[in-house]
């Protein structure tokens, strides 16, 4: 085996095909790579020896690794695995977490030898063109790269791809979405087989809890809609997709953008439905978007409204109001769609009363599930960076930015309480008759029901 993508092991409850891998994989096939595989450690169910077991007998030349800061951790384990399995063995990293701590990643796992950030679909062939094919290439002039001068760590400015057309599709024929089990990203789903699909990249709002611009810029970067609807028609085809989640942080900034999108989805007849797991922008929707959107198979989505206090709304930049939010919820149900709500509890400078604001707008909103999410003060954030440079927060410890824990409260408030408001908030929500029933209607199978349950006690009760 010459070339090994990894999706570490972790504790994630998502079981999802690692879209971004695939895009890696068929940009290096694109550059003359042809012998590449992926390995999802969390569909596989691996364990530590499972994964030792694997490279001993593969003996890779190159492993990448996708790096979130929740699995930093089993991260380093399984870097050291490789290092101790095959010395020589060549060991990239990149992802999310590489994007924002870029300046001292390679210090923190020392034992792997090169960072890539931001982007790596351009930047990855040119490495591997380096290290594994000895091309005339200086580290100096690959972009995004994070490397190891003598003692010194280099971080080579990142360039953007502007032209997402140019790009082929992931490398679907690795990634097998239609054996994927189900367990996707919103826990919920209307159709199976389902894959994951992205039409843009970046986001313009500067949300400050929210990261993903360190990975994929403020400026919105758009496939053209032929190109997309290609690839849905090739899933739809080829692996029996019946459902597709929509993974852009900004889907819907153009309305007729959309209706590009659903009049293509009818024109080719497929019979699928779609939702959109990372939420859509609550102040771009209108009814006739809803309605395009709902007759072209969108049955639910996610909508980012965060908290029930218009100052901390304001705080955290998020540019709606709290009547905003309450007439679009109430637009979405009125068209008969079914909305979800993400909500933050325990944001800095947020008091007891705006959490106790947030639960019972979330209560008062016509919302089918919500999902509430404790602060986490993730590496890069406007947040993140206002509390360390007040001193309010040191050094983070990567692993505890997990859903289920609590790295951070604010001042008054302990991390014992804010756990604790959570717990309440998620309760009193889901625990109302009519929206309880509504959740049981649409489990699927007995293992379906026992992956939510295992979510839901994990989300309350794990610290």
């Amino acid at each position: 085996m010459q070339i090994l993508l990894v999706t570490p092991i972790s504790n994630t409850h998502y079981v999802v095909p690692p879209i971004g891998l695939g895009y890696l994989a068929s940009a290096l096939r694109k550059n003359g790579f042809s012998d590449i595989s992926i390995l999802d450690c969390i569909k596989e169910k691996f364990s530590f020896k499972d994964f030792e077991n694997f490279i001993r007998k593969e003996k890779p030349k190159i492993v990448g690794f996708q790096v979130f800061s929740f699995d930093f951790g089993r991260v380093k384990q399984s870097i050291e695995i490789v290092r101790k399995s095959n010395p020589d063995t060549i060991i990239i990293i990149g992802g999310a977490h590489v994007s924002t701590t870029r300046e001292k990643v390679l210090k923190e796992l020392d034992k792997a030898d090169y960072g890539v950030w931001g982007e790596g679909e351009e930047n990855l062939p040119l490495l591997l063109k380096k290290t594994l094919n000895s091309e005339d290439i200086a580290f100096k002039d690959i972009p995004g790269l994070i490397w190891k001068d003598g003692n010194k760590i280099q971080v080579n400015e990142r360039k953007f791809i502007e032209d997402l057309d140019s790009l082929e599709f992931p490398a679907w024929d690795l990634l097998k979405p239609d054996t994927y089990p189900d367990n996707p990203q919103g826990a919920f789903y209307k159709n199976f087989p389902i894959a994951p699909i992205s039409t843009s990249r970046g986001c313009p709002y500067h949300c400050t809890f929210c990261a993903s611009y360190t990975n994929m810029g403020r400026k919105l970067r758009l496939r053209n809609i032929k190109n997309v609807l290609d690839e849905m028609e090739l899933l739809y085809n080829d692996y029996g997709i019946r459902e597709f989640h929509i993974i852009d942080d900004m889907f819907n900034l153009y309305k007729n953008r959309v209706k590009e999108f659903c009049d293509g989805v009818k024109e080719r007849k497929m019979n699928i439905s779609y939702t959109f797991p990372n939420g859509l922008r609550l102040n771009t929707l209108d009814r006739e978007m809803l309605m395009l959107m709902k007759e072209t198979g969108a049955y639910a989505f996610t909508v980012g409204i965060e908290s029930g206090s218009q100052r901390v709304l304001d705080h955290m930049k998020k540019e709606l109001s709290l009547k905003l939010i309450e007439e679009k919820v109430n637009l979405i149900n009125e068209v008969g769609l079914e909305p979800s709500g993400f909500f933050i509890i325990g944001y800095p400078a947020e008091t007891k009363e705006d959490i106790e604001a947030t639960i019972k707008f979330a209560k008062k909103l016509k919302l089918k599930r919500a999902h509430f999410a404790n602060f986490l003060p993730l590496p890069g954030t406007e947040a993140t960076e206002e509390l360390q440079q007040s001193k309010e927060i040191g050094n983070i410890q990567w692993e505890s930015l997990f859903y289920s824990k609590v790295p951070y409260s604010p001042k008054g408030i302990s991390k014992k309480e804010i756990k604790k408001f959570q717990r309440k908030a998620f309760l009193s929500f889901h625990l109302r008759p009519k929206i309880l029933l509504k959740m049981l209607s649409e489990i699927k199978t007995p293992k379906h029901f026992k992956s939510i349950l295992k979510r839901g006690w994990d989300y309350l009760f794990v610290d």
